[in-house]
């Protein structure tokens, strides 16, 4: 028996080798079916296309679009409720990192990085809000950053400012949430490797990250999947309005 056999959850930014993609196999290993989002429809053919080896296509769902279009994640839920009628589980994990100095951070750059990176997660949460409130056992995990806590000074300012605001909107739906039976918590990655870690990114940046490190090695996506997974889970039914800090 799984800890969420018979469950229904819905994952962003889930397509590829970083946290959305490995919570995803992890909900569905535990008896989940799961609706899966991501902007680029490619990446999502090619990770349904391998999902459905492992697992049932009665239990997979993937809709491409932009997390931060309000047409789109409507459109998301609407797919959910037809076809599974009934959500347990939110977990929001789109994140978008463009580094800039803060003087010369453009304000496209800023509006993009807030809403890719808070604006998705408020829509999300509320376009899910009824059907969780229909749920016994309803949970949203938001997926933040220790940059929240600890921004580098390579110019993270939007996404800070935007990781920050996750923290708060993870506090202010968990008190609102209290009155309907919906539970909100955050997890705060540190520096977590997938295969794009370095990729464009100033060296730098990576090593500032790795020399406030606890443990000698960069955090895995599986780590903090794992952490989602608790959250998400009756394992944690009395929490709510936390944060946890994975690979710090």
């Amino acid at each position: 028996m799984g800890r969420f056999d018979g469950m229904v959850a819905v994952v962003n930014a889930a397509a590829g080798a970083g946290i959305g993609g490995e919570t995803v196999r992890r909900l569905l290993d535990e008896g989940a079916s799961v609706a899966f989002s991501d902007v680029s429809a490619r990446r999502l053919e090619v990770f349904l296309d391998d999902l459905r080896e492992h697992h049932p296509a009665e239990r997979l769902l993937a809709v491409a679009g932009d997390a931060g279009d309000e047409e789109h994640v409507a459109a998301l839920f609407a797919d959910v409720a037809e076809r599974f009628g009934r959500l347990d589980v939110l977990v929001n994990s789109v994140g978008l990192n463009r580094l800039a100095p803060f003087p010369d951070t453009p304000l496209d750059v800023w509006q993009g990085v807030l809403g890719a990176s808070l604006t998705s997660h408020f829509l999300h949460a509320r376009a899910a809000w009824p059907l969780l409130t229909e749920s016994s056992v309803a949970a949203i995990v938001n997926v933040s950053s220790l940059a929240a806590r600890r921004p580098s000074p390579f110019g993270e300012v939007s996404y800070a400012a935007a990781k920050g605001g996750v923290l708060g909107l993870t506090h202010a739906l968990a008190y609102e949430g209290t009155a309907v039976g919906i539970r909100c918590n955050a997890v705060l990655p540190g520096l977590i490797w997938n295969e794009r870690l370095t990729a464009g990114v100033d060296p730098e940046y990576v090593d500032s990250y790795r020399s406030k490190r606890m443990f000698d090695r960069d955090g895995e996506p599986g780590e903090v999947a794992d952490v989602i997974l608790f959250l998400a889970s009756s394992d944690s039914r009395n929490v709510t309005g936390q944060e946890v800090t994975v690979g710090a």
